[in-house]
This record gives C-alpha cells, sequence and structure tokens, in this order.
C-alpha cells in the first residue's frame, strides 16, 4: 500500500480553521489597506509549516506554531519597513515592536479582533453582495471557485468583485488597529448572511472531495455565537444558530455506511443529533422576532422536519405555508424551488407544472432544478421522464456525492420503466 503523507492534508485542516484567526490579528497590526501582505503573511506561514513539518516532525501543538510563526513573520516585516522608512531608527525602537504587538496575540484579542475583522468587512462603502465576498476570502478562507459557487457567479466575476472591493477598503484607509463598527441592522443583516453562505458551504462543500466541511460549519456557528453576544441582534443572530443546529443534527445520517448520500426521506432519524435539536430550540425560542426574517423562517422550516418521527409525518402543508411566507418576503429563484417541492407533496398539487414553468438565470447552470422534477415526475410513476430529468440534472452536477446520488436515481427509474 502506498504511503500517503498527512501533513498537506492536516494543513488544510488548520488552514480552514485558523488561518481566518491569523488574518484577522495581522489585519489589526497593518489595517485592512494592506490585506494582500496580511494574506502574503499568512500563506508563508503555511508554506514554511509544510515544509518544516516533513523535516522536523509536527510540533505537540500545530495551531500555536502556526500564530507563532505569523508574528514573528509580521515583526521582521515591520522591522523592514521601519528601517526602510527612517534610516536612523534607533535599534531599541525596532525592538519595542515585538512588545508593541505581543497584546494582540492574546486569546481573548484574537477573539476580539475575529469580530472586528466580520463586522469591518462589511464596510457601507462594498455593496451587500461584495461584503460577502470580501468577508469570505479573507476571514473564512475561500478561493475565487468557492466564492463564484456561494454567490451563483462566474468566477472570473468573483474575482474582479475581490480586486474591487480591496481597492475601496484601501481608499477608505482603515486605521490599524482599527475599533469595533457600529453594528447597524444592514451590516448585522449582511454579516450574518456571510456566515449562512459558510455554513452552506461546509453542509455541501464545493471544494474537498468530502460532501461535507464540518470545520466550516463548526466555525460559522462559532463566529454566529460571537455576533449573538453583542447588544440589538434582535432575535436574527439567535435564529441564524438554530438554524445551523438543526442542520448540524442531521450530519450524522445524511449518508449510508457506505458513504452512500442519503435523501431526508431515506434518512435513519434515530442517528439525528438529539442534543444539537434541543440547542436548536433553545435559540429559536430566544429568537422570537417581532417581524419574522429570513433566517427565522427557514430555522421554522428546519424545526418542522425535526419534529417528525418519520418522513411520513412531515407536515407538508406547514413547511409549504413558511415557504410562502419566505418567498414574499424574501423573493429568489430557489425559494420557489424549495416551495414547489413542499407543494408536491400535496394532494391535487400542480408542482410539475410549476417548476417546469420556473425559468430564471439563477437556476440555468444549477443541478436542483432538474433533480426536483425528477424527483417529482419520479413519486408521480413517471420513471421516463424522472430518468431523463435525472440525467440532465447528472450533467450539471459538480460534486462527486451528487454525481452518484443522481446516477443511483436513474438506475432505479430505467429498472422501473424498462
Amino acid at each position: 500500500m502506498p504511503h500517503t503523507d498527512p501533513i498537506p492534508q492536516l494543513a488544510a485542516h488548520l488552514f480552514r480553521e485558523h488561518s481566518g484567526k491569523m488574518v484577522a490579528v495581522l489585519s489589526r497590526l497593518f489595517g485592512l489597506q494592506d490585506i494582500d501582505k496580511v494574506m502574503d503573511i499568512v500563506q508563508d506561514t503555511f508554506e514554511a509549516a509544510l515544509t518544516s513539518w516533513r523535516f522536523s516532525g509536527m510540533p505537540d501543538h500545530p495551531p500555536a506554531w502556526l500564530m507563532q510563526v505569523a508574528k514573528h513573520k509580521a515583526i521582521n516585516y515591520l522591522k523592514q519597513e521601519q528601517r526602510r522608512s527612517s534610516a536612523h531608527a534607533s535599534l531599541p525602537a525596532i525592538q519595542g515592536i515585538e512588545q508593541e504587538i505581543e497584546p494582540f496575540f492574546a486569546p481573548g484579542e484574537i477573539r476580539d479582533s475575529q469580530l472586528k475583522l466580520l463586522l469591518l468587512c462589511c464596510h457601507p462603502v462594498l455593496s451587500p453582495r461584495n461584503q460577502i465576498a470580501l468577508t469570505l476570502y479573507v476571514l473564512c478562507g475561500f478561493g475565487v471557485p468557492e466564492i463564484a459557487n456561494a454567490l451563483l457567479i462566474q468566477p472570473e466575476a468573483a474575482k474582479k468583485i475581490l480586486t474591487r472591493s480591496k481597492a475601496l477598503l484601501r481608499r477608505e484607509a482603515l486605521p490599524a488597529p482599527f475599533s469595533l463598527p457600529v453594528l447597524s441592522p444592514e451590516r448585522l443583516h449582511t454579516t450574518l448572511m456571510v456566515l449562512y453562505l459558510m455554513f452552506n458551504e461546509g453542509y455541501k462543500s464545493t471544494r474537498k472531495k468530502a460532501t461535507i466541511d464540518n470545520d466550516l460549519c463548526y466555525e460559522a456557528l462559532r463566529l454566529a455565537k460571537l455576533v449573538a453576544e453583542q447588544a440589538g441582534t434582535g432575535g436574527e443572530a439567535e435564529a441564524l444558530i438554530a438554524l445551523m443546529f438543526f442542520n448540524l443534527s442531521r450530519f450524522p445520517a445524511r449518508f449510508s455506511l457506505t458513504g452512500t448520500q442519503l435523501s431526508l426521506e431515506e434518512q435513519d432519524r434515530s442517528r439525528w443529533n438529539k442534543v444539537f435539536i434541543e440547542e436548536a430550540y433553545y435559540y429559536l425560542g430566544r429568537a422570537m422576532p417581532q417581524q419574522p426574517n429570513r433566517f427565522y423562517l427557514e430555522a421554522l422550516i428546519a424545526s418542522q422536519h425535526c419534529r417528525a418521527a418519520c418522513f411520513a409525518d412531515t407536515d407538508w402543508p406547514g413547511i409549504a405555508a413558511l415557504y410562502r411566507q419566505l418567498e414574499r418576503l424574501y423573493p429568489s429563484s430557489m425559494v420557489t424551488l424549495n416551495r414547489i417541492l413542499a407543494e408536491s407533496y400535496l394532494p391535487g398539487s400542480r408542482s410539475l407544472d410549476d417548476l417546469r414553468g420556473l425559468r430564471s438565470s439563477d437556476l440555468e447552470a444549477n443541478f436542483m432544478l432538474p433533480a426536483a422534477e425528477g424527483d417529482i415526475c419520479r413519486r408521480m410513476g413517471l420513471m421516463a421522464d424522472a430518468c431523463d430529468a435525472y440525467t440532465r440534472a447528472l450533467a450539471l452536477a459538480a460534486t462527486p456525492a451528487d454525481k452518484e446520488f443522481l446516477a443511483q436515481r436513474i438506475a432505479q427509474c430505467r429498472m422501473l420503466f424498462s
């Protein structure tokens, strides 16, 4: 059996879990106008880890090792800049840099830095879409393809957004160290939307072989809790946390013991995490907004699934009603698709006609539209039509798990109509 080097895999895991913390601390030192330098230092740190760990072995505490190396690289850069700006800089002044920046790397300051960076990436000078793209890039370690997938745009457009956003922030010349911004309702919602997208990417990862990126999901949950600790969130943060916990509770049952992806109907509900479901209801009870928001409605929908003892007991009329309310408040092609799917379980629905009449540029390249058509046709006994729809979905699917799931559906339908 060939020997597999575990170092790159571990480094990738640590990058997902800790790069955002490193970027947050370094951004407080340099300011967001030097974000490229910050990203370079973080990248250099992980490259140093790959080299050092291969030859010297793993350190006892890899995260602490990474933060220490990043700190030394930042100190060296600041010393070089001080020498460059003042040829007569004294040795004590240069050495004093180390004492000045040491407090930024204390555990409490690292946590504080993450919240500040999260909110600063949602600067009003940026459009909401650009705020989301920038946050996913600098704090969550997303690359251009993952950002494009999260925002339903082309990679080239995502690259232009990042370039433009960084230029706007440089023009703002945000000082270092920066203070905690005012948490306005608009900035709060955008910040939470970033965490929502971050969780969704972990829930169904597009950037790694495994379908679920647990690190990313738990990091999104942790940051959402940080935001919830701030005053005046109006229950919106708590609603998002509830939604995350409801979805996390189903993780153990999303795949069979052989690794096959399972639909909600196929999942063994005894494997759902009951502790997480209790946590979800706790935060849902704390949310209770005066006006329903997106996360609250989605959490209510998720709670309906978790409340049902089996798939047959699902309250589809209640779920469909919640989707209609969500569609009125936050219209999108994906919400409409989910509403049609929920209504397809109701007697006398015309969901197949509604679905075939759904035309949206957002869904043109998304496998979920033909997959939903295949699902409805299969349940109606239209196996030939289901097979055709699943085949179209398979051509659009990107992840191995989705491709395997759709291929199995095609095989099942062919067996039934052949």
